[in-house]
């Protein structure tokens, strides 16, 4: 495939940046279609607070949703999103017709199986007659989690059992009497939420920032942040432990990690553009310079040194190769 060699003009580092093999599983592949995901998405940011939720079930689920990809992850959109806009239309909180994206997530930092939905959600909605638009009344707050989550276990539990029985009297009796977790918290305009989600779109759990390293005892390591102590930590494993690890969170083929709902779904466009011009000429030009600026300043997009962060060199290119 080819591609290039930069070098560190402070610590002398190198580094290889290789041409895309176009696989979305590839940790080194995916950073041009990330950059075409990203501005399509910050051009249809909308003036309003954003906020980012995370579905999440419990561990119980794991190995039934390990055995049933596509079945389970299917079911887990499906609910989770109808959940969100069943409660952000009540009047209490936003009181019409919501758009949000969601995104799949499989792994923890340490790549243990852990799947869960990512949301991205901008606080506003619409009129049934597309005729007005929805202020939400405090900024930083959406929905209550609390019947958010009680009204996503009720779903997915009417969707499991009458889609797929089967699966359904694995499930111990128990399960549907936990609290499940739905967290939902403001995120400003978008932008950085929008950035922080983008890496996960067109690439899977291990990354080139993990700095996998091969040991002479035939280990592996990598590095992960801690949830609880926010450090930076080395995962030294077996090779086939590591694959085994990796290889779940290989998605079945074709499956859509990403999908979008209401204001925000396939051929709505129009309903987008209404909401957008509602919203603009009812706010002041002080709170559209405020978007604005922070929405489409420019994206640093320089390849720099994982280890002292200095700009890289460009220095050789790497003809094409086959293998032996």
């Amino acid at each position: 495939m080819g591609g290039k060699r930069y070098d560190c003009p402070q610590c002398k580092a190198k580094q290889y940046a290789y041409h895309s093999c176009n696989n979305r599983h590839c940790p080194q592949c995916g950073g041009d279609k990330t950059e075409q995901w990203l501005k399509k998405q910050f051009d249809r940011l909308l003036p309003v607070p954003y906020f980012f939720a995370t579905f999440t079930l419990p561990a119980v689920f794991r190995d039934i949703f390990r055995s049933h990809q596509r079945i389970c992850y299917a079911l887990l959109f499906e609910t989770s999103a109808q959940a969100l806009k069943e409660v952000a239309a009540n009047e209490r909180f936003v009181g019409g017709n919501i758009g949000f994206f969601g995104v799949l997530q499989t792994w923890t930092a340490d790549l243990f199986y852990h799947p869960h939905l990512h949301y991205i959600i901008p606080g506003v909605g619409l009129s049934q007659d597309h005729q007005k638009w929805f202020k939400i009344k405090n900024k930083t707050f959406l929905v209550h989690v609390t019947p958010l989550g009680l009204r996503f276990k009720n779903l997915f539990r009417q969707a499991l059992k009458k889609k797929h029985p089967e699966l359904y009297a694995q499930v111990p009796d128990n399960v549907w009497e936990q609290s499940w977790v739905v967290h939902c918290e403001s995120a400003g305009y978008g932008r950085e939420v929008v950035q922080y989600l983008a890496p996960y779109i067109y690439r899977t759990a291990m990354t080139d920032d993990r700095n996998l390293t091969l040991h002479e005892d035939g280990t592996v390591s990598f590095r992960h942040k801690d949830n609880e102590t926010k450090k930076i930590k080395t995962c030294r494993l077996e090779v086939m432990e590591l694959l085994r690890r990796y290889l779940q969170h290989v998605l079945p083929k074709g499956f859509v990690k990403i999908r979008y709902f209401g204001l925000l779904g396939a051929n709505q466009g129009h309903l987008l553009k209404q909401l957008k011009w509602l919203i603009l000429k009812s706010i002041s030009q002080k709170e559209q310079a405020a978007f604005l600026a922070i929405v489409f300043k420019d994206r640093d997009k320089q390849f720099c040194c994982r280890h002292c962060g200095a700009v890289m060199i460009p220095t050789d290119i790497l003809k094409p190769a086959r293998g032996p």
